[in-house]
């Protein structure tokens, strides 16, 4: 795995399958001193997908694919929000104040967007410029993580994996019907999130190259060891090929 301080990039295999992961790393530099946060809230769910890159590393390398993961906190910047949006660098997350991120002026918010926003995305542009280019019409799967309970719900989420899409309905509707014959769970159709409102990375990258795609959101308490990840790895790595053949 390469390394650096915005984008970690490894080619495992031949196969025609791009991973990436927008949320994979709670990572945040020294000179920006954890946003004013505990070493503790660094661990949880407001600062990345927990089990998310570790899951798309692993699924990465059972499909003998390309492997892009972002290696930046989300509080940083979202790697997953348009530059423009208001939430871009969330001042709030789950109801905790980020402190670091408290009435950012408009040149620190330009600053951060230089360092970390825009050359994540050039990554990610040229990582998939150069498997196009060098391999079949790849199939690219999106791995995200949500939380079991957001902060202040009454109940849990109910979906152990979610799928979210807009542009590729087909292969949305085919991993879910898969997933539901194979585990009997209850399988979010866009939820716990909406595609159609917003899937930054996706709507940049993957639907205007008219690239078979998926986005998966899987629940943080069935990949929170490394036995879950190996375990939703194998059962989604299954379930691509089956709906890839």
């Amino acid at each position: 795995m390469t390394c650096g301080e915005v984008f970690k990039s490894k080619k495992i295999g031949d196969a025609p399958y791009f991973v990436f992961c927008d949320h994979a790393s709670n990572y945040i530099p020294d000179d920006l001193k954890c946003l004013g946060l505990p070493d503790d809230l660094l661990d949880t769910h407001i600062a990345w997908d927990i089990g998310a890159g570790a899951l798309a590393t692993e699924l990465g390398s059972l499909l003998d694919g390309t492997v892009f993961l972002c290696a930046f906190s989300r509080l940083i910047i979202d790697a997953n929000r348009d530059p423009a949006a208001n939430d871009i660098i969330p001042a709030v997350s789950d109801q905790i104040p980020i402190p670091g991120n408290q009435m950012l002026e408009e040149a620190v918010t330009r600053a951060r967007i230089d360092r970390f926003h825009t050359p994540y995305h050039d990554g990610l542009n040229n990582a998939l410029n150069d498997m196009i280019s060098n391999a079949p019409i790849p199939f690219v799967i999106s791995v995200h993580s949500f939380t079991n309970r957001l902060m202040g719900a009454s109940d849990e989420r109910p979906w152990p994996v979610g799928l979210l899409w807009r542009e590729d309905e087909h292969h949305a509707r085919a991993i879910i019907e898969y997933l539901s014959a194979e585990t009997g769970w209850r399988i979010g159709d866009n939820q716990p999130y909406d595609a159609r409102e917003f899937n930054y990375s996706v709507d940049r990258h993957v639907g205007p190259r008219n690239l078979p795609h998926i986005t998966v959101e899987i629940r943080q308490d069935k990949i929170g060891d490394q036995d879950g990840v190996k375990k939703i790895a194998e059962l989604l790595a299954k379930g691509v090929r089956t709906i890839t053949r």
